[in-house]
Formats: C-alpha cells, sequence, structure tokens
C-alpha cells in the first residue's frame, strides 16, 4: 500500500528536508510519466508562476502584446503584465466557452506586435489545438496553453501532454489534483525545462559549483519552485487520482443526460473525441441571479466562472461582445469527488424547477 499524505508529510518532516529537493523531483518524474500531464514537467508553487514562466521560456518580447481570452480568471492575464506585456482581449465561444479562434485571427491581421497567445481550456473543455498550431505557424506567435482546469482532459482522442506547446497546470485546492497551492509548467523539450527549473528559483545553476565557486546565476530568475512538503501532498494525490477524475465524468454524464430536455444550455466540447476533465459543469440560464438565489435557498451552492477580464483594471483592449454575455449567464453547478449521483438528480430537479 502506497502512504497517505500524512505518511509522507512525515516522512519529509523527519528527514529535515522540506524545501526544493528529492521529494519535489520525485513529484516531477511521476507527473512526466503519468497519463494527465507528461512531457517534461518542472513543479512550481502556483499556476500563475508556471504560466509566468511559459512566457519567460517562450522568449515573448517584453513590451509586445499577449491575446487571451475574456473569460478567464485574472491570472491569465496578470502574468502578461507582470511580463511588462500588453493585454489583448480575444472573444470566445458560447458553446464551449473557449477562446474563438477567428477573433484570435481578427487581432492578429490588425495588431502587428502580438508575441504570444494564451489560450484556456475552460472548465477542462479541450481547445481547438489543431486551430492553435495553425494560428502559430502562420503568424509566427507562440502558443501557451493554460491547462488550470485540464488535468484529465482529453483532446481528439489524446491526452492533453499530446499538444506540442507548452503547458502551465494548477494544483491550487479546488483543482482535480488538489495540494491546496501548486502547480508545473510542461515543455516539448528538455531544454526548455532546464532553463524553467534554473528560473523557478532565482536562476540559481548548481551545474558547475566548486569549493571556490557554490552556485552561477547566468539568468536572473524568481521565487517560484515547490517544496518538498507539497510535492509529498501531490504525490499521495496522484495515487487516487485516476479514481477521482472517473467519478467527476460520472457525474458530467448524469448532469448531460438530465439537463438535456431543460431551457438550459451546456456548455460542452464540440468534437466528440474531445473530453473534458469534469473540472466544472457550465450551463447557461436566463435570469442568471434568480436563479443562483433559488438553488442557495435549496441548499444548492454554484459557481460563476468568470467575470469577464475587461470589468478589472488591466489596460486591455479588445472588443467581447460573446464573452460579456456569456458572463450573464452562466452558472457552474456543484461537483466533486464525493458528491453522489442522487445528489445530481436532486440539483437538476431543483434547477428544473428555476428554469421553467
Amino acid at each position: 500500500m502506497e502512504p497517505s499524505s500524512l505518511e509522507r508529510l512525515q516522512q519529509v518532516l523527519e528527514s529535515g528536508w522540506i524545501g526544493l529537493g528529492p521529494v519535489t523531483e520525485k513529484f516531477e518524474q511521476e507527473l512526466a510519466v503519468s497519463d494527465w500531464v507528461g512531457k517534461y514537467p518542472v513543479a512550481v508553487n502556483s499556476g500563475t508562476a508556471a504560466l509566468h514562466l511559459a512566457l519567460v521560456v517562450a522568449d515573448v518580447p517584453k513590451g509586445s502584446a499577449v491575446i487571451v481570452p475574456a473569460n478567464t480568471f485574472v491570472s491569465t492575464a496578470a502574468v502578461a503584465l507582470q511580463h511588462q506585456c500588453r493585454v489583448i482581449l480575444a472573444d470566445i465561444e458560447r458553446d464551449t466557452g473557449n477562446i474563438d479562434l477567428n477573433s484570435v485571427r481578427e487581432v492578429l491581421e490588425s495588431e502587428p506586435d502580438v508575441s504570444a497567445v494564451i489560450a484556456v481550456h475552460y472548465s477542462g473543455i479541450p481547445c481547438d489545438i489543431a486551430g492553435l498550431n495553425e494560428i502559430s505557424s502562420t503568424y509566427g506567435v507562440a502558443v501557451v496553453e493554460d491547462c488550470a482546469h485540464a488535468i484529465g482532459s482529453m483532446w481528439q482522442g489524446r491526452p492533453m501532454s499530446a499538444s506540442p506547446h507548452i503547458q502551465a497546470y494548477s494544483f491550487h485546492a479546488t483543482k482535480a489534483l488538489a495540494l491546496g497551492e501548486g502547480g508545473c509548467v510542461t515543455f516539448p523539450d528538455e531544454a526548455g525545462a532546464e532553463r524553467a527549473r534554473r528560473l523557478r528559483r532565482l536562476g540559481i545553476d548548481m551545474s558547475a559549483r566548486s569549493w571556490s565557486n557554490p552556485y552561477d546565476i547566468p539568468e536572473l530568475g524568481f521565487k517560484y519552485n515547490m517544496g518538498d512538503i507539497a510535492a509529498a501532498v501531490g504525490l499521495a494525490q496522484l495515487e487516487g487520482l485516476s479514481d477521482k477524475l472517473e467519478k467527476r465524468r460520472s457525474i458530467v454524464r448524469q448532469y448531460r443526460e438530465r439537463l438535456a430536455g431543460l431551457p438550459v444550455e451546456l456548455v460542452r466540447e464540440s468534437h466528440e473525441s474531445d473530453r473534458s476533465g469534469g473540472f466544472a459543469v457550465p450551463v447557461l440560464v436566463r435570469d442568471r441571479e434568480r436563479v443562483r438565489k433559488e438553488l442557495d435557498a435549496a441548499g444548492i451552492e454554484s459557481e460563476i466562472y468568470f467575470r469577464p477580464l475587461s470589468e478589472f483594471p488591466l489596460a486591455a483592449t479588445g472588443t467581447t461582445p460573446v464573452a460579456e454575455r456569456f458572463a450573464r449567464d452562466i452558472i457552474c453547478l456543484p461537483i466533486h469527488p464525493l458528491m453522489s449521483l442522487d445528489e445530481v438528480d436532486y440539483v437538476c430537479e431543483r434547477l428544473s424547477e428555476c428554469v421553467v
């Protein structure tokens, strides 16, 4: 039997090494061979840090513009601003909640200084990665995938790691792989990962250390590294992740079957071979605030993912009418691995009373 989280934490505390060390390295090795992350993962202290490192290692020029979808958490835009870039908002697809590639192309045709696109897999629903590939090659821009919701997702029948782009994952307490805080950034090659490993710890290079020269800093980095305490929790969480993801998928299937006949719009994958990891169950309803209040009165908690980025002081440009309407209508229904299918039925029954 594999050690529990408490047992792994005890081992770390008793080892006397609680910072970036052998347990973090072991966690990265397990992520690399997993079905959910793969490639060359570099563990960091948040999904936000992962996104920022992605821009740095992709050599996105400071002072250039970065396109992000209007429908995302503020971190997606904040990292571009922290990298001293200008943020341009792209509109989204109402059916999937994902970035609209036609909107991206319109921006690229009118804005010559765009250097990167950050595409978010909204609620774990895969973006059009093939379309992103085409945009990257046609316009010469870097593509970074925000996979904060996408643990366990599949695109065209393949794991997310099959994508050729840099990907940033979140292991926040709300995510399927929950460490409390943490994340990782993955790269299509070892060279990018090696650079990120240095940059996550202030750029320190230990490879040429000697008695008189304990370390070097060829490129100044950040304090973004994960520590062995968080990594110990991560290793334990990986053990049961497959079962948790399957439970989430079963809940999503139940929701979709029960909601199919109701006057709500299901936000879902656009291709049959794509599959959401089940981070959230987003639906679009009329009179959203009334519906949320009635669900709350029935003991059902709901969430809103997200307010449009245009509402925040980000100095972002871009016209995004679909995202603004989406933000007025969206409601995310409860989902977690301990939820029973009977509870899903209860939520659907109460929702049906609110929307008729």
